[in-house]
């Protein structure tokens, strides 16, 4: 029982790795981006060499349906990770450990099977709302919206999107997945089936930031329980039999996390479960709240970042030519293009700082889809 629960925590584990891994762009600078290309560049070139052409092609075609098509795989993974988990932390945890424990109570079951149901419509509504999809119709209205945002650098005027056949709004993007140009495009999301957009933004977070709170609630739990039975059950004090020798041991915290390990081993799974994801979890909902306090989204970033690194070396690599020019007119040359390059770079529009109690009001009172439909009837009618 022990070794299944440790192997089944590490595929959890990996498998959750892998697809946070997904939503970062492989050109991205710093160790996520290094992580993508490793992971989905680097080691399937080790497999082509080491099982050949005809097999690696076979491996590859599933490896693209699973990471990079629209399947409900992931969301029958969720399912059954995220209610599978709340049923034995119920059964293992609530209804087994939680009557005689001095440190929990029923209150506490309460309390968490009310964030767990949240949690559950929370992936719901993530699930369902539309992310804000540019169509021939509502183009005209989301290039309005945006076009503040258009600064012939990053994001270009009369931009078209060869697959859509429309112009591009400013902070849009066409997904390769679901074959749709998306307003305010954010990243696809594999665990709700679609891209993450204007529209649907609040219920992703919504999505995240409950989670979050759920999984760092049941590891609270999980100690303030494991600490009971060690209270009630005087642990410390206690004198251990070694099972090959037979000689008792006075108590230490690795003998008594092995006992507590064996003797509840479901339940103390499932806490570092909670532990594992509610840390992956926080991290990721305040990377968001930190975007949203700066107006901005995962694709806006990585794109400014770019084209900021792009010129930077660029500005390096002409002042060194500048340097070593020699001749008028090789300095000339190059003093223009210096020019050009960083007048390029001024043009990129700065990130706006506006905080995240104002970000989250901007985020919230954004209408999705259908309230978006509803406000246009009732414009029609008055």
């Amino acid at each position: 029982m022990e070794i299944l629960a440790i192997v089944a925590l590490l595929f959890l584990v990996i498998g959750a790795s892998l697809y946070l891994l997904i939503c970062v762009d492989p050109n991205s600078p710093g160790l996520l981006g290094i992580m993508n290309r490793f992971v989905f560049n680097t080691i399937p070139a080790i497999f082509r060499k080491i099982l050949g052409e005809r097999i690696f092609k076979i491996f590859q075609g599933a490896i693209n349906y699973f990471f990079y098509s629209n399947h409900p795989l992931v969301q029958i993974f969720y399912v059954f990770v995220a209610v599978g988990g709340y049923l034995v932390y119920v059964y293992f945890g609530f209804l087994e450990l939680f009557d005689d424990n001095p440190y929990v109570s029923h209150l506490d079951t309460a309390i968490g099977s009310a964030m767990a149901l949240f949690c559950f419509y929370s992936f719901f509504q993530a699930c369902r709302y539309k992310p804000g999809i540019i169509t021939k119709e509502n183009n005209k209205d989301y290039q309005n919206e945006f076009k503040e945002y258009y600064d012939n650098v990053v994001y270009l005027k009369d931009n078209q999107c060869k697959t859509c056949n429309i112009i591009k709004p400013a902070r849009s993007k066409h997904c390769r997945v679901c074959n749709v140009c998306v307003s305010r495009f954010d990243h696809h999301c594999v665990w709700i089936r679609q891209c993450v957009g204007q529209k649907n933004y609040k219920y992703f977070v919504k999505f995240i930031i409950t989670h979050a709170i759920l999984c760092d609630y049941g590891a609270y739990l999980g100690f303030r329980c494991i600490w009971g039975i060690v209270v009630q059950e005087e642990l410390l004090k206690a004198q251990f039999r070694d099972p090959v020798t037979k000689q008792r041991l006075q108590a230490t915290w690795g003998i008594i996390i092995k006992y507590l390990f064996y003797k509840n081993t479901m339940y103390i799974f499932i806490v570092i479960l909670c532990i594992v994801m509610g840390i992956a979890l926080t991290s990721f909902a305040l990377y968001h709240l930190f975007m949203i306090g700066q107006d901005t989204t995962t694709n806006d970033k990585m794109k400014r970042s770019d084209f900021l690194n792009f010129f930077d070396e660029e500005t390096q690599r002409l002042e060194k030519q500048l340097k070593n020019a020699k001749n008028q007119e090789e300095i000339k040359e190059v003093s223009i293009k210096l020019e050009q390059v960083k007048s390029c770079q001024k043009r990129i529009i700065p990130i706006k700082t506006i905080g995240v109690w104002k970000g989250l009001k901007k985020v919230f009172n954004e209408p999705d889809e259908l309230e978006q439909k509803i406000k246009i009837k009732n414009k029609k009618k008055q």
